[in-house]
């Protein structure tokens, strides 16, 4: 599965050491990791469209949301999530302190905790949550760093892990399922989304074509897909691109049936 990492940290003096201990961090826990550094374009233009290009092909975005600049996470990473959310896809963000954007804003700007507006007169949203409610609500944000992430999407974890409870968000893994009618039309809605995801078939939101045509939410299709990492579907049949799709809306239709 192929996770884009968005982040402040192609700025950092030491990038390319970074990207390797990144890219070995993913790799060991079963990701194939797509980063802005790969496309090597130098462009404004160039870079955006490529990083576009990187976020499509990844079924996960998982993002350093750590204050950039600021009390508040790097503003290029922020428009990623967007994107990514508006195209189906699971994001997940890490911060090395899971505490609430009251406290962050106050320990930075060095105020009384219990301060409700900034330095600038400005109000200090408190909703208890660890970013702004825009970030926090339709991520999953996880205390640490890219390895503890990762571990949360596998389920090795609770999201928020040693912090206050009110900020716990449990990962609860499903795992393919046994019943073979279910495993069978999810295999064929799987083997779909890879299929788009290594560009052997073109679609631009392929999250939102399955639960189109199995007639469940996007956030279920990504359930399937996170529970399906690390499982082949290659049965020895050789398939064509026309194949997976017409056999994604065959299962698609029974799983309505089904259901």
């Amino acid at each position: 599965m192929k996770v884009y990492l968005a982040g402040p940290d192609v700025f950092r003096p030491d990038v390319v050491e970074w990207a390797a201990s990144a890219r070995a961090i993913c790799r060991r826990y079963g990701y194939e990791p797509l980063m802005p550094i790969d496309h090597g374009e130098t462009e404004a233009t160039k870079i955006y469209q490529a990083n576009i290009d990187l976020i499509r092909k990844a079924q996960i975005v998982v993002a350093n949301l750590n204050p950039f600049r600021g009390s508040e996470p790097d503003s290029g990473t922020c428009f990623e999530i967007g994107y990514a959310l508006a195209l189906g896809k699971k994001v997940s963000g890490y911060v090395s302190k899971l505490e609430s954007l009251q406290s962050r804003v106050n320990r930075i700007e060095q105020a009384d905790n219990e301060r409700t507006v900034d330095g600038t007169g400005m109000a200090i949203e408190n909703f208890n949550l660890p970013l702004n409610l825009m970030l926090a609500v339709p991520a999953q944000i996880v205390e640490g760093g890219l390895e503890e992430c990762l571990k949360a999407l596998r389920g090795h974890i609770s999201v928020g892990e040693g912090s206050p409870s009110d900020l716990l968000m449990p990962v609860k893994p499903s795992g393919v399922p046994g019943d073979p009618v279910i495993k069978s039309a999810q295999e064929a809605a799987i083997r779909y989304l890879r299929w788009v995801g290594d560009g052997r078939i073109s679609d631009q939101n392929p999250i939102t074509t399955v639960a189109d045509q199995y007639e469940v939410k996007t956030e279920t299709v990504q359930q399937w897909s996170d529970a399906w990492s690390g499982t082949s579907t290659d049965s020895g049949v050789e398939y064509l691109s026309e194949d997976v799709i017409r056999q994604m809306k065959i299962k698609g239709r029974q799983f309505r049936r089904f259901k």
